[in-house]
């Protein structure tokens, strides 16, 4: 059974425990039913606990342990349960002792315990079962409880349920204490989880917190004061924490008053305070003081559950806080709405006393026919009486518009023919419209029904409607409409203006709004004829609407019932005959209407009356025609004057090359505003720097204040005198030209200062009389004082404390020698305070006053040390590149003495190669190639790379090229040469790294056979232009590797290889891999047909700039040889085979025109070398004869395993090696070399045209 045990926690425990000193003993003696039951209890992974025996020893399992057993564990094992639970015992013996007595199971759902587990009685809650345990007999003798606790569960559960109902009590408690109420109301409710609550909030003016409300304590209970200063010593609670928005854990030991008795008797032991922040501010402005239960352990789920709940609690004050914040602005807005409209309607009546003494005496005025003779007066009178019957319009449609929000206005509704009142009224605008290039049309359909009008409120709606359609229209037209349509009269006013915004829609017909920056004729107007018109509407028992598109134009249009249903009773008037006529006199809107088009003549008036003279320029902006010609008037007796109606038309005037000295303008203007011009003018530096004068009808403070932030030079408030306004453009312009010289002194003495500090220049001067000395910032930075400390100094003290001490006495006597008017020059070195010296050239002057005696002594000072430290420098660098360039001539000079011919001539290949050492500057490298004739029309192709530079990397290449030669002629494989290389590099300099490729062209066979030792890889091209990298190779020659394997691969007539060092394909800012790439696509030849000159020309494409390191390319094509001819046999044929073979070479040779002798030379060798090829080695044979002008080669192959042959002097007893002997004795050359499936041996002859005349 204790292997059981050991398999878990737990049962490792228990074999701790002395069961001896237990009632159950030794477990080897329990009974089976025990150990089974133990076992059971061990090996489950649901929590379980045991009793057995007569004092209910305990167990249990690891499940248990680690969800419930806490840090009873591992004591409790084998005690009694009634010491393990002696703080619920009193709650689950009863259950225990009727399962041992009754044998009966318990069951318990969700039942709170109070453990003492973590080191406090902590509220749990638990569903188990309690099952009796028998012993071997069937007596029970325990029980087994199978249990999941539910605690987290059951108090999440109580949590939430909180905050639900905290949410449900906050909802709709519009003022703060309603919602304080509530929350306080919803801690009472839940003490388990808030044994007390306490709210306070902060009084700033009383520098103090309040209580707002208290739950589960007393208002008089010490524990929970009704304020706490922020300034106290010793608080209750420690405010500055919440108040600094931080959460605060507080032990209650440390509160000087005990806290209130909690659930179950106990009081708490730990408050938690959490902030209030006010999201606008992210300032708190109280807080929560929530005492915790003393039977749950605070952790981050029981914090967390406190935060969440004074969360809700701030969010449910700050909403009533925002609720009553919006209750009094909209009570104070209706009270600000009414006192501007009772102000609106007493300034309105109050202005008609004034109006009318304008009017009438301006009115007489212009009837006056004395008058008629003075054009000045006369036009002055105009101006006043035309801006009067202005200013009258404006009163009237404001006291209207007063009158209607009040209530105060009378209508008289009366049947019309709506089409003959309407038609007149929109007439009034022909002649404008004529003027302005517009069409516009009027059409009428007839009405089904009877239309109440109240005529003078109807002839405001149509005008109002046709001079906003007249001043947003500058092409196209307007088209007005009158239909039956749903039982209403409709009223359509049409344009083809500018449109309005998409935001601005929905503002259109509320009072006082107006677009910003629309396209109009005018900005004048005072943003209430649109308002006025859907108020009117609104009186006949209709609405006013609009559509519109930007750049497209409006749709306006206004619904008028049919009927008197909708209308005041009172208000209507019955007549036999519907009104016919409609006659309203024109108003002001069409006056003001014909005014906003501008006069041909007021270009001209700009130049009419200029100045003589070389005057400043003004531009004068205003689309108030009357304004703009009245400000122009002003200035232009003593200014050239411009005059722009809007923002748009002055840039227009500037950019055409017309920039004024000065800008005088309106604020509000259409198109473009005072503020956007400025703007505008303000980023273009053509214009930045003109003065603007800012003109405007915002009276105040604030209104001047925008303008000179925004960058005017002044701000002028309407209304002006005529000397004020002269005053503040004389006053700007002056001003603007001494800002103007200032602005060119500063960038003339910035430029100074500028080369001064580029050449390292500063200048001085020393007063003699008074021993003073100045200097320019230069001098300053070169002595490295400040301006202050340098101008303190006296003339002697600048000698003694600047200049070095070694050169004082040289320095004093140069400049006490100078006579004035006379110069000095001389090098001297200063000593900075940080004590860093500088050498520097003085140049001085005397210079005398007007007695010719010495007064002042000026001169410069030139920081020449950065300049002869470059002159050191740059000796010292063209001495190393003196010695540089010699080891890299003569490292070149030896590197290319131990290079082959850059021509060759070679049988079956077409060679080019090609080498260029580095760039001047840069050291020779160890770059080589060479070409060898192994005979046999065979031929070895060597490249290799010496790691190094200079001198010794050339040596060693001259050394393994003369090793790579003497190899070569003992007719070894590719990879034997290498390993003689590698032991060679060895022994010639054991830390020399050398990369190399040794391949074999064989034209007989069209293969190359090669080893790669380290070095990039060959490159293949077909006859089709196809690139093959040779990848195949080793470690590179001298790292003690070795092992580099031969490989073979095809070179057909016509393909070529190409081999190369990394100086052609690695480069600086450029990986290797797109160097071999670029080589790749640089080497289709197929279009030429000799190699010479290829190599230069890949060199120049792959490096423009030339190369960084040593290059060296070789380029080998295999050519196709017409002179060639071949034939196989087979050994079963015996000596018919020999005699063929010798026939075929005699037809051969004579075919070709050999002499007889070579001929029958060549017939004896192709028998011995047959013969020898029939009898030791293997069919098939292959035979081939190639020609080369005066020269003949014969290759003899054949499939033999065994080692080369090789010739023997004759022996009377042994004939073998007799036919070497002969073939060598009638061969110009002839050789031997194994194959890659046998061996070959080959025959040359060569003939002189004397032996072929003998022939």
């Amino acid at each position: 059974m204790r292997s059981t045990w050991t398999s878990s926690e737990v049962g490792r425990d228990l074999e701790a425990v002395d069961w001896a000193s237990t009632p159950l003993g030794d477990p080897d003696g329990w009974p089976v039913s025990l150990k089974a039951a133990v076992r059971i209890l061990l090996t489950s992974k649901f929590a379980m606990w045991m009793a057995w025996g007569p004092e209910l020893t305990f167990f249990c399992n690891d499940a248990y342990r680690r969800d419930t057993l806490g840090d009873k564990y591992p004591w409790a094992l084998g005690q009694p349960a009634s010491d393990v639970w002696s703080e619920i015992w009193d709650d689950v013996e009863p259950r225990v002792r009727t399962v041992i007595e009754t044998g009966e199971a318990t069951w318990d759902e969700s039942l709170m315990l109070f453990l003492e587990r973590r080191g406090f009685l902590e509220e749990s809650y638990h569903t188990f079962s309690y099952s009796p345990l028998a012993d071997d007999e069937g007596r029970v003798e325990g029980m087994l409880c199978v249990v999941s606790e539910v605690t987290e569960q059951t108090v999440s559960t109580r949590r939430m349920t909180t905050l639900r109902d905290l949410g449900a009590r906050t909802t709709g408690r519009h003022t703060e204490d309603e919602s304080i109420a509530a929350a306080c109301e919803q801690i009472e409710a839940d003490p388990l989880s808030l044994p007390f609550g306490i709210v306070y909030l902060v009084d700033r003016a009383q520098r103090r917190v309040v209580r707002a409300c208290g739950a589960g304590v007393d208002d008089d209970h010490p524990f929970a004061p009704a304020s706490i200063d922020l300034d106290e010593a010793s608080p209750v609670w420690p405010v500055a924490e919440p108040l600094a928005g931080r959460q605060v854990l507080v032990d209650l030991s440390t509160v000087p008053h005990e806290p209130p008795v909690g659930p179950w008797g106990q009081r708490p032991v730990h408050a938690l305070l959490v902030p209030f922040v006010d999201p606008a501010t992210t300032e708190p402005y109280g807080f929560l003081v929530a005492g915790l239960s003393p039977f749950r352990p605070v952790d981050e789920a029981y914090t967390g559950f406190v935060d969440l709940f004074a969360g809700q609690l701030s969010a449910a004050i700050n909403a009533a806080r925002t609720f009553d914040g919006e209750k009094r602005r909209a009570e104070t807005l209706a009270r600000l709405d009414q006192a501007k409209t009772d102000f609106f309607t007493n300034v309105s009546h109050e202005f008609r006393t004034p109006l009318t003494l304008l009017l009438g005496p301006t009115s007489d005025a212009l009837n006056d026919p004395s008058l008629a003779a003075d054009d000045v007066q006369r036009r002055r009178f105009d101006v006043v009486h035309r801006n009067g019957q202005r200013l009258l319009e404006l009163v009237n449609s404001l006291l209207d518009f007063s009158r209607l929000e009040a209530g105060g206005i009378t209508s008289q509704f009366e049947v019309v023919d709506l089409a003959r009142v309407t038609e007149p009224l929109v007439m009034m605008f022909e002649s404008a419209a004529e003027q302005a290039g517009l069409s516009l049309e009027f059409e009428a359909e007839p009405l089904s029904g009877v239309c109440y009008i109240d005529v003078e409120h109807w002839a405001k709606i149509v005008l109002n409607l046709m001079s906003n359609a007249f001043k947003f229209t500058f092409v196209g037209g307007i088209a007005v409409t009158l239909r039956d349509e749903d039982g209403q009269a409709v009223l359509t006013v049409r344009d083809t203006g500018s449109g309005i915004a998409a935001d601005d829609l929905p503002h259109l017909f509320e009072r006082f709004h107006r677009g910003r920056n629309q396209a109009s004729r005018t900005h004048e107007g005072s943003g209430i004829g649109l308002a006025l018109v859907a108020e009117l509407s609104r009186l006949h028992g209709g609405e006013a609407s609009a559509t519109s598109t930007e750049g497209i134009g409006t749709e306006m249009t206004v619904r008028i019932p049919f009927g008197r249903a909708h209308l005041p009773s009172a208000e209507v008037t019955d007549s036999a005959q519907p009104r016919t006529a409609g006659a309203t006199a024109p108003t002001a809107l069409v006056s003001e209407a014909r005014r906003w088009l501008a006069p041909e003549t007021d270009t001209a008036a700009d130049q009419a009356g200029r100045p003589p003279g070389d005057v400043a320029r003004v531009l004068v902006v205003d689309d108030n025609l009357d304004m703009r010609t009245y400000v122009a008037d002003l200035l232009r007796d003593r200014y050239e004057v411009a005059t722009a109606s809007d923002g748009i038309d002055a840039l227009e005037q500037m950019h055409q090359g017309q920039v004024p000295d000065l800008v005088v303008t309106d604020v509000m203007m259409p198109r473009l505003d005072g503020f956007g011009l400025l703007e505008r003018m303000q980023a273009d530096p053509r214009t930045t720097s003109v003065p603007v004068v800012m003109v405007s009808a915002r009276a105040g403070e604030e209104g001047t204040v925008e303008g000179l932030e925004a960058g005017a030079a002044d701000y002028l408030v309407k209304p002006f005198a005529a000397r004020e306004l002269l005053a503040r453009v004389a006053v700007n312009l002056e001003l603007d030209r001494v800002r103007r010289i200032r602005a060119t002194l500063e960038r003339s003495e910035a430029l100074l200062d500028q080369a001064q500090r580029l050449a390292k220049v500063g200048s001085w001067e020393v007063d003699l009389e008074r021993q003073t000395v100045t200097g320019s910032d230069e001098m300053l930075r070169l002595m490295g004082l400040s301006r202050t400390e340098f101008e303190a100094m006296g003339y002697p003290d600048v000698i003694d404390s600047v200049v070095h001490p070694d050169d004082a006495d040289r320095v004093g006597h140069a400049l006490a020698s100078l006579r004035v008017g006379g110069l000095a020059s001389f090098d001297q070195r200063i000593v900075r305070p940080d004590g860093t010296e500088k050498l520097v050239t003085v140049r001085a002057a005397l210079l005398g006053d007007d007695s010719g005696a010495p007064r002042t002594l000026q001169g410069s000072m030139q920081d020449i040390t950065e300049q002869r430290a470059a002159e050191q420098a740059l000796a010292e660098v063209r001495a190393r590149d003196e010695a540089a360039q010699r080891e890299h001539s003569i490292a070149e000079a030896l590197q290319r003495s131990l290079l082959p011919a850059e021509t060759f001539e070679i049988d079956h290949l077409d060679v080019a190669t090609y080498y260029r050492a580095g760039v001047e500057g840069t050291y020779v490298g160890g770059d080589w190639y060479d070409i060898i004739d192994l005979g046999g029309h065979r031929t070895a192709l060597v490249m290799g790379d010496v790691m190094g530079r200079g001198v010794r990397a050339a040596s060693v290449m001259g050394q393994l090229r003369s090793a790579v030669r003497a190899f070569a002629t003992l007719d070894l494989p590719p990879h034997e040469v290498m390993q003689h290389l590698d032991e060679l590099v060895q022994d010639l300099a054991g830390d020399q790294i050398v990369t190399c490729v040794y391949a074999v062209h064989d034209p007989i066979a069209e293969t190359v056979r090669y080893a790669n030792a380290g070095h990039l890889p060959p490159l293949v091209a077909a006859r089709d232009g196809q690139v093959r990298r040779l990848t195949a190779g080793g470690p590179p020659l001298g790292a003690g590797y070795g092992d580099v394997p031969t490989e073979e691969v095809s070179l057909p007539a016509g393909a070529t290889i190409v081999f190369y060092t990394d100086g052609l394909v690695e480069h600086r800012g450029r990986d290797i891999d797109e160097g071999i790439l670029a080589l790749e696509r640089h080497i289709d030849w197929r279009g030429t047909s000799s190699l010479v000159g290829v190599p230069e020309s890949v060199v120049d494409a792959l490096l423009p700039l030339g190369p960084d390191d040593d290059v060296a390319i070789l380029i080998a094509r295999a050519v196709v040889d017409d002179d060639e001819v071949s034939m196989s046999m087979h050994r079963d044929t015996g000596r018919a085979t020999v005699a063929e073979a010798r026939h075929f070479v005699q037809a051969s040779l004579k075919r070709w025109d050999v002499p007889d002798t070579v001929t029958r030379d060549l017939a004896l060798v192709t028998s011995e070398l047959v013969t020898n090829a029939m009898v030791h080695g293997g069919a098939p044979v292959d035979l081939r004869l190639q020609r080369s002008g005066t020269r003949v080669l014969l290759e003899v192959r054949d499939d033999a395993a065994s080692s080369l042959p090789r010739p023997q002097d004759p022996d009377d007893d042994d004939e073998h090696g007799r036919g070497l002997r002969i073939v060598e004795t009638l061969s110009d050359e002839w050789g031997m070399h194994e194959t890659d499936r046998g061996k070959c041996v080959w025959s040359a002859r060569t003939w002189s045209s004397a032996e072929r005349t003998r022939s």
